[in-house]
């Protein structure tokens, strides 16, 4: 039988096998798809296409050998193999009677018989020399596995900010562990994206052991549900958030608050708070923690030794606040006390006092005492407007300092002094390096005024050092005397302390720069400047 390669190239059989002489002229002409299809119609079993893919890429035009003399299949093999066939599985069971009529069962001729009744994809070649090896006739086994599909994964939430973080402190990079910073607030600004859908998979197709796709299932979509103040993007792949706030869970909606209710005490168990919105707090902050807030601030229960922070709203206690000079409010807006013990307040509006602050350091634009014999005792109070208070000082005759400035001469004097310690500083940056100049001077002096280039890179080093410095000496000397001029013009100071009962002995009233200080009780009387003197009406 004449090799069916001959009619692509010279082939020669020989004892160890067959040998193809591939030339240039060869391969131009020759396809592999068609020598493949060649070699399957002549029934052969055993060829290697990969072994004569690279001897006819190579077209060395030498006889080279592409593997054993070929086997040829027997038809009548088919006669005696029956095939279980599912898109999944094949299985064969072989007849032993092919044994008893003389048909030669190999394992190439069997792939070669499954592949022609359509099962090219999946075989268990091991399985099948097996089935040769250890004669396994008259009975199913399986030879083909289809690869199943893999089904799309179902669409996904994906949440950009951790609505589910775990309360845990915060380590600092000493690795000390700070308690009562456990950031347990999670924060969103007004379309803000929360979270993020990932669309469903489309899965990977399969193949049956015929060879052909087995589509996979898509997985499932979702729908993004909104909370209270988020909202779904049009295109459905985003939560955002509509307003600005904090992130919390509800069941499974995410939502976002505006205001921040603590319902409890600020302690460990919540840490410090630093929210943008307002803030509600049912209970007490205890000492050391913070609360800060770019909106208003409530807190019901009493703060001791704490800080509260309110950066662009008001501040309410509605019980005492009470430090050993380490208690610190600020507010924008106004704060508003029923008693506070050394602490440190501050407002750039109005403090409203319901009782009485003693022994505080207090600066704000009005002070008022909004309920009957509320009462400033000890400590110091600075306002850029007007005081109205009951009491001022105690019968003990406890130091007690009031004070009404104007707030831009504050601002100009704080400035300056501000300036003067950076004038200060300078000139004794200046001062060596005055030295230096003078010394090179002195050097180059004695060489005749003759430099070398060394000295002549070192003095132009300690000009262009003391030039800097001069130049910013200049400038800060210029804005002292700007602010010294602005200090001169006339004012009209129309503040004033209205006192509606006790004056206390021990007390000082200081209006624009002016000083009276009470040695003896007085009562219902209004402290006014007049005349550039101090009037006291009433």
């Amino acid at each position: 039988m004449e090799n069916p390669l001959s009619k692509f190239f010279p082939v020669e059989n020989r004892a160890d096998g067959v040998f193809i002489k591939v030339s240039p002229e060869h391969k131009a002409k020759v396809q592999i798809a068609e020598i493949r299809n060649c070699l399957f119609q002549a029934f052969v079993t055993n060829f290697d296409i990969n072994k004569i893919k690279e001897i006819v890429e190579a077209a060395k035009g030498v006889f080279e050998k592409i593997g054993p003399l070929f086997e040829i299949y027997n038809p009548e093999l088919d006669r005696y193999v029956d095939l279980n066939v599912t898109p999944m599985q094949a299985a064969v069971t072989i007849s032993s009677v092919a044994i008893s009529n003389d048909i030669k069962v190999t394992d190439t001729a069997l792939v070669f018989c499954f592949r022609r009744k359509g099962i090219v994809h999946g075989l268990n070649f091991d399985r099948i020399r097996e089935i040769v090896k250890n004669a396994q006739y008259d009975h199913e086994i399986v030879i083909a596995e289809g690869t199943p599909p893999v089904d799309g994964e179902a669409a996904k939430l994906i949440f950009e900010l951790d609505v589910d973080k775990a309360i845990k402190p915060k380590e600092e990079q000493s690795g000390k562990v700070d308690y009562r910073n456990i950031q347990s607030i999670v924060q969103v600004g007004a379309g803000q994206v929360i979270a993020r859908k990932e669309p469903p998979g489309e899965g990977v197709a399969g193949i049956d052991v015929t060879g052909k796709k087995v589509p996979a299932k898509p997985g499932v979509d979702i729908a993004i549900r909104p909370g209270k103040n988020t909202v779904v993007s049009d295109d459905g792949k985003f939560l955002k958030a509509e307003k600005s706030g904090y992130l919390y869970k509800q069941g499974d909606l995410v939502n976002v608050g505006e205001q921040l209710t603590i319902k409890n005490d600020v302690d460990f168990s919540v840490g410090n708070i630093k929210y943008s919105g307002d803030v509600d707090i049912c209970g007490g902050v205890l000492p050391g923690f913070t609360v800060e807030s770019d909106g208003n601030i409530i807190i019901r229960g009493e703060a001791e030794s704490a800080k509260i922070i309110s950066r662009n709203g008001s501040v309410t206690l509605q019980k005492g606040i009470v430090g050993k000079n380490d208690m610190f409010v600020s507010a924008k807006k106004e704060i508003n006390l029923v008693f506070a013990q050394s602490a440190i307040i501050c407002t750039e509006s109005m403090l409203n006092i319901d009782k009485y602050c003693m022994h505080c350091d207090i600066t704000c634009e009005t002070a008022i005492g909004s309920q009957p014999h509320a009462a400033i005792i000890g400590g110091s109070l600075i306002a850029f407007s007007k005081v109205e208070i009951d009491i001022l000082g105690n019968e003990k005759g406890i130091e007690t300092k009031i004070c009404v400035v104007d707030k831009e001469e504050k601002a100009i004097a704080d400035k300056m002094k501000e300036l003067h310690t950076l004038q200060k500083k300078l000139e004794i940056e200046m001062e060596p390096i005055q030295k230096q100049l003078k010394a090179k001077a002195a050097i180059l002096k004695a060489a005749g005024g003759q430099p070398s280039q060394r000295q002549s890179d070192e003095l132009k080093k300690w000009l262009d050092a003391y030039n800097k410095l001069a130049a910013k000496l200049k400038y800060v000397l210029e804005k002292v005397a700007a602010l010294e001029a602005e200090l001169k013009k006339p004012r009209t100071y129309t503040g004033y302390i209205k006192v509606a009962g006790d004056i206390f002995p021990g007390t000082e009233i200081n209006l624009y720069g002016m000083t009276k200080v009470i040695k003896s009780a007085l009562i219902n009387k209004t402290f006014r400047i007049k005349d550039a003197a101090i009037v006291v009406e009433g």
